[in-house]
């Protein structure tokens, strides 16, 4: 292809690790590459031969961010290994845990990363001199998030308190009550954070047909399931990820690359919302009925939308579990039915679907895969990127850093998480 212009973006800024675009318009159209520079980690790797437990501590290092997934989910995927049946308390003061990593998640993706570009902003202290009732909003509904893991976890990061087969210490009523209060406060924070996402039109440039992946959720519109459906009509069980879910790596990048069905795929917030729309209650389902053209599949900016969505819908989840433990007691820990065998786990971290395949054998990690939802979806933003800047170019924009900006826009929606996308399985 001759090349009649490359744009290069050495660091992408606003997002969580290191890692660049590059792009190359030409008479065939244009190609994208996210160069990840953020170098590998080997955490699969490190866990091999710990003691179940002790790799259950490890796992939430691959990530500051998503550190409760990546606590969670290796749990689940443990405990299906060695027959450990946790109780309903335990399941629901987990599904809070979770629900808070997702909450500060969004709130800080949304205030202080994405907001800046939908006002003309460079930075979010930008915003914050001019904006600022909106900047403080995203804190707190961050602080919410942060409370809740503090609370249930031990500490807002890499939480201890959640270990296999149950928790280490309950938290307090009194405790409790103000998370319930926090996050009353905080919803009509996140509804009107919906509504400013709504005056928005997203760029028709991106507007493609991708398929969409998340889980099947066990009960209402949550994070925990056992099944991964498409919004094909395709599904399979955990237990057949590797049948289904292909990974390869690019020369220009550190992190592992996710194919469904040989394509692209999507996964995050506006794969959830739209593949279990009918899922959503109270406030978020009528926002999402007043609103549903932002429900928009075929658009990557859907994803911003839809996580302000998901605001809403988990700061309501989250008073409706703390009124269903007021009553919580001390249980014990959930033992072990066995000490060896083959666990798989898929939750819905924040960014999407984030899957733990564990081989244990007398209590020791004997394998592991992790994938996560960036590596999932890292070919599908490239698809993205090209086409923003294609579509800029081929309608007369030629300033290059005009078009840089717009194509970090694109890549700033899919909220990509480089440093858990960063991790190898074999040496």
């Amino acid at each position: 292809m001759k090349i009649t212009r490359e744009i290069q973006i050495d660091h992408l800024a606003r997002i969580e690790g290191k890692a660049g675009i590059e792009v190359e318009i030409g008479e065939e159209g244009a190609n994208a590459k996210l160069n990840v520079t953020e170098g590998p980690r080997f955490f699969e790797i490190i866990t091999k031969g710990k003691n179940y437990d002790e790799a259950a501590a490890i796992f939430p290092r691959i990530c500051s961010f998503c550190c409760t997934p990546h606590k969670l989910t290796p749990i689940e995927a443990i405990e299906y290994a060695l027959d450990v049946k946790p109780s309903e308390q335990t399941k629901k003061l987990r599904e809070l845990l979770y629900i808070g990593s997702i909450i500060e998640s969004h709130a800080l993706h949304l205030y202080l990363l994405v907001v800046p570009d939908y006002l003309g902003y460079p930075d979010a202290f930008a915003v914050a001199r001019k904006e600022k009732d909106l900047v403080k909003d995203g804190v707190f509904l961050k602080d919410v998030g942060a409370e809740i893991q503090t609370v249930l976890g031990s500490r807002s990061i890499h939480p201890e308190n959640a270990i296999v087969g149950g928790f280490g210490k309950l938290p307090s009523k009194e405790k409790m009550e103000r998370i319930a209060r926090m996050a009353r406060e905080g919803l009509q924070k996140a509804m009107s954070i919906v509504k400013f996402f709504a005056e928005y039109e997203y760029p028709s440039y991106v507007n493609s047909e991708r398929r969409h992946l998340s889980i099947k959720p066990y009960g209402g519109y949550g994070v925990y399931g056992n099944e991964i459906v498409s919004s094909d009509g395709n599904s399979f069980g955990i237990e057949e990820y590797r049948k289904n879910l292909y990974e390869d790596v690019a020369s220009y990048s550190f992190a592992k690359r996710g194919k469904f069905l040989g394509e692209p795929y999507m996964v995050g917030a506006i794969s959830r919302v739209f593949n279990n729309s009918r899922l959503i209650t109270g406030k978020a389902r009528e926002l999402m009925d007043n609103y549903r053209k932002f429900i928009a599949p075929q658009n990557c900016f859907a994803n911003n939308f839809a996580q302000a969505l998901e605001l809403v819908y988990f700061l309501e989840r989250v008073k409706e579990i703390i009124s269903e433990l007021k009553d919580m007691k001390d249980e014990g820990l959930a033992e072990p039915g066995r000490m060896s065998g083959e666990g798989y786990a898929v939750t819905e971290a924040p960014r999407g679907l984030l899957i733990y395949y564990l081989n244990i054998e007398n209590g020791i990690i004997k394998n592991a895969d992790v994938i996560t939802p960036t590596g999932m979806f890292l070919p599908m933003m490239e698809v993205d990127v090209a086409a923003m800047a294609e579509g800029l170019w081929e309608d007369g924009h030629r300033d290059k850093d005009f078009i840089g900006g717009k194509v970090e826009m694109v890549a700033r929606s899919y909220d990509p998480c480089i440093s858990c996308s960063v991790h190898v399985t074999r040496l």
